[in-house]
């Protein structure tokens, strides 16, 4: 009996052991990963490439103007649980709509992959902007993950406020409501006019 009871230790011992190894090697791989956070006050990095329906979109050719950038999973299903990327574009597109005559900008980049929910292709993406009623001043892009890394974006929706100075003045991680959205572009644009 007491052979059992060391026995049952010693294979209780070694798997607490061995739970614990790869827990340490996944927070290790996790707190690892090439990933820069970037956070208000800080410059935005370079992003560029082309709209789906057509133009380039170069945020350093921006500059100067107020720019919305959005990672968005544009395969996101409608629940009223789960990824909030469906309501976060109809935001996005009345701050573009409310917002228009002060120069704002809105870049949507397809984070489907991030997600979990597969790369679209190009015309799964222009399909997107139609059944959204995007006009052309909304462009989308599409990414191999490339810029949600540049970005440090780990999940849609990640949405940035970038200044006519080219700097990041916020971040929301996750859905950005409307009235934040709406009060942040409002102080950045007080703030433009009187510089």
């Amino acid at each position: 009996m007491r052979r059992s009871r060391g026995l049952l230790l010693a294979v209780l011992a070694s798997c607490a052991l061995i739970l614990g190894v790869v827990l340490a090697l996944l927070l290790r791989r996790d707190n690892s990963s090439p990933r820069a956070d970037l956070e208000a006050g800080m410059p935005a990095p370079a992003l560029e490439g082309s709209a789906v329906r057509g133009g380039q979109v170069n945020l350093e050719g921006l500059r100067g103007g107020i720019v919305l950038v959005s990672f968005l999973n544009t395969r996101a299903e409608a629940t009223v649980v789960g990824d909030p990327s469906r309501a976060q574009i109809v935001f996005l597109r009345s701050m573009q709509r409310q917002h228009k005559r002060l120069g704002l900008r809105v870049i949507v980049v397809d984070a489907a992959g991030l997600a979990g929910a597969g790369r679209p292709s190009r015309n799964d993406l222009v399909n997107y902007t139609y059944d959204w009623n995007l006009d052309s001043t909304v462009a989308v892009l599409r990414d191999d993950g490339t810029l949600a890394r540049r970005f440090g974006v780990a999940h849609a929706p990640t949405t940035f406020l970038i200044g006519p100075k080219g700097i990041v003045r916020k971040r929301w991680d996750g859905f950005a409501p409307a009235a934040q959205l709406d009060f942040s572009l409002r102080t950045l644009e007080h703030r433009s006019r009187t510089d």
